[in-house]
């Protein structure tokens, strides 16, 4: 039982690298910046799969607070650059 448990982890890795193999790809074809904030919000998913996945296959608990990590840079990200498209300004001057 424990080697469909290795397997499973195994296959969960190869297809994170795969998912983000294709997000990469699809970053660099799409013209539209639109396109590529989506993609890359939805890079850190599997980044993050990819990260528990290891995690696991080494049975250590020491890569988990790297999830949050990337989760807190990536909002920060997404935050900023929507702003930044929807105003063309990141911070506003308000004390004029």
């Amino acid at each position: 039982m424990d080697k469909i448990v290795e397997y499973s982890i195994l296959l969960g890795i190869f297809a994170s690298i795969a998912m983000i193999f294709f997000l990469l790809i699809y970053i660099v074809k799409k013209p539209s910046i639109f396109d590529k904030l989506i993609a890359s919000d939805l890079l850190a998913m599997p980044l993050m799969c990819l990260i528990v996945l290891v995690s696991m296959y080494y049975k250590t608990f020491s890569y988990i607070s790297l999830i949050l990590i990337i989760a807190i840079i990536c909002l920060v990200g997404t935050v900023v650059t929507a702003r930044f498209l929807a105003k063309k300004e990141v911070f506003s001057d308000d004390t004029k």
